[in-house]
């Protein structure tokens, strides 16, 4: 049995491995934007007043003697800069030639030559000596194998260096001069300095340009907008000309306006973003604290509206920071029945003053019972006190008062004064437990709504209807049996509609009709049932039939002429008018 039951501690350090320089060319894209991105911080933290980008058609031999050559560029961005001045630190991987400062305010990595380690590339940069001369020039020329350690590069005197310092940096790309300058414009579209493409100065814009409020923060200066269209992956910070989302919170208002927030850097080493490419930022609690300073930003923006239109949850917030935001007014959005088509965009209907007799709608009927609900609530004079139920508002005193709808139930009256509830007849032609067939024309509906008041107390309202949908939601109108009191004033094109509005929902099947084709059919179907309930099973034939002949023969018949069709199975007789006559 060994003694060593406790075997000693042993230390470990953090070290790269040599492997790791065989992958370097895999560490970063190397598309054009990311080269340009990296070249342009690289020169704004040289000091540099002015970035040139050139390019040049070579030629580049095909390999073949029967192919013609192909072309490319070799594309040059040159700074007047500080320079570098130990070219060394090109290949040290995470050395670099910053200041201790900028090192500090930046978290500069000096990776960002990473960036052309794939393509390969030439660099030549010149510094000014300490008495202000231009000092000697150099340039290196740099291969993957140098990047990966496999080749020592050679560093040669070079008098055509950027005078009097600068740095200049060539790489080939065998993408189009247009697609080099469109990069380019990308890069350069909010960085600080100037840039040109072949002497044309490129478009630069203010990333905080359209902002509507700005304030600083611990070396950022936010900019709120109001209503700018953002997409959630949409950048809304900008480190010097590279944009970065981050995340930042925009604020629904209630019928109102979106705001928005962006972060421009102007010193902010608190801010870290992931190495080495700097395309996202590290989530810690700086982030989070720059989210929630963003939040107040826009509070203190929408402060300044004269109707900001905050959600109860916004608003409270505000308060609790010491932001006063003026609260929504009492108005909401009417309730509109829902429609089975969901390709049927209709606009919402405007927002509307809620008096304290509202009527929250706070469940969601299916279409075919919302659509019976919106007809019996017209009848009843009560459909403009129905309005849509909105969480936002939950917390405001004026809103928490007003009673809401959350159950519906419908029953139907047959001849011999017995009600069924609506619920029990789930498919087409169901009987009760005589065996009768539930009369599609019954002697009275009635819906009855419950409603919860303020203090959680339920009580009923109850509303007579002409109209009412059997059957499941969302299957076809041939299974969908309507029910319509004798004495209802309906006409067969309104029961079509609404049949059309509770139940038709396009099929987008590979093998279906067109959406207008399906439509078409749908109508003719719920015209037939509609007529042949409210008026006669004959006229509903005559309906149909007129509607058949109009869809497919009408392209037959000459306009001048009149056609008089006569069918007795099996025969079917066909006389044409003569030709009428022009007038004198």
């Amino acid at each position: 049995m060994s003694n060593n039951a406790n075997p000693p501690a042993v230390t470990i350090r953090a070290r790269v491995h040599q492997s790791a320089l065989k992958r370097v060319t895999k560490f970063w894209a190397s598309r054009p934007i990311e080269v340009f991105l990296e070249a342009l911080q690289n020169s704004r933290r040289a000091a540099a007043t002015r970035v040139h980008v050139t390019v040049e058609t070579l030629t580049k031999p095909s390999g073949h003697a029967t192919k013609p050559s192909e072309p490319h560029l070799a594309v040059t961005v040159t700074d007047d800069g500080a320079g570098i001045e130990d070219p060394a630190v090109l290949l040290s991987f995470g050395e670099n030639g910053w200041s201790d400062d900028l090192v500090a305010r930046e978290d500069a990595a000096g990776m960002g030559i990473l960036s052309l380690a794939h393509r390969g590339c030439r660099i030549s940069s010149r510094v000014r000596t300490p008495d202000g001369q231009a000092g000697q020039g150099w340039s290196v020329k740099l291969e993957p194998e140098h990047f990966t350690g496999q080749n020592d590069a050679v560093v040669r005197p070079d008098d055509g260096a950027p005078y009097p310092s600068g740095t200049a940096v060539r790489f080939e790309a065998a993408e189009s001069a247009d697609m080099i300058r469109a990069a380019l414009a990308s890069a350069a579209r909010h960085y600080p300095l100037p840039v040109t493409f072949e002497g044309e100065a490129l478009e630069r814009k203010a990333f905080l340009d359209g902002a509507v409020h700005a304030e600083a923060w611990n070396g950022l200066v936010f900019g709120v907008c109001r209503d700018r269209r953002q997409n959630y992956l949409e950048p809304d910070l900008n480190f010097f000309g590279l944009t970065v989302p981050v995340r930042l919170p925009t604020v629904e208002t209630v019928h109102g306006a979106n705001w928005s927030v962006r972060a421009d850097v102007v010193d902010c080493p608190g801010l870290e973003l992931v190495l080495p490419a700097r395309r996202e930022a590290v989530e810690n609690e700086f982030t989070a604290e720059m989210r929630r300073a963003a939040r107040l930003a826009v509070y203190r923006a929408m402060a300044a509206d004269p109707e900001p239109r905050p959600a109860f949850a916004d608003w409270t917030r505000a308060q609790d920071a010491g932001i006063h935001l003026a609260p929504p007014p009492q108005v909401l959005r009417p309730w509109p029945p829902a429609i089975a088509d969901i390709d049927d965009w209709r606009e919402p209907p405007k927002p509307a003053p809620a008096g304290p007799d509202a009527l929250l709608m706070d469940c969601d009927p299916e279409p075919p019972e919302a659509q019976g609900l919106w007809r019996a609530a017209e009848r009843a004079s009560l459909a403009e006190r129905i309005f849509e139920a909105d969480r936002r508002l939950e917390g405001y005193e004026w809103y928490d008062r007003l009673d809401r709808i959350t159950g519906i139930d419908t029953e139907v009256t047959d001849d011999d004064g017995k009600a069924w509830p609506l619920r029990d007849f789930p498919a087409p032609g169901q009987k009760d437990a005589t065996g009768t067939p539930l009369p599609q024309r019954p002697a009275a509906i009635r819906m009855t709504l419950s409603v919860t008041t303020a203090g959680d107390r339920t009580r009923t309202l109850h509303l007579p209807a002409d109209l009412a949908f059997a059957g499941e939601a969302w299957s076809w109108v041939g299974d969908a049996p309507p029910f319509v009191t004798r004495d209802s004033a309906l006409e067969p094109h309104q029961l079509a509609e609404l049949l059309r509005r509770g139940y038709f929902a396009a099929s987008d099947d590979a093998d279906a009709d067109s959406w207008s084709t399906q439509a078409q059919r749908f109508d003719e179907e719920a015209l037939h049932i509609a007529t042949r309930l409210l008026r006669s099973v004959d006229t509903a034939l005559e309906i149909s039939i007129a509607e058949a002949v109009r869809r497919e023969l009408f392209w037959l018949v000459p306009q001048n002429r009149t056609v008089e069709i006569s069918i007795a199975r099996p025969d079917v007789r066909v006389v044409l008018g003569d030709p009428a006559q022009p007038a004198a």
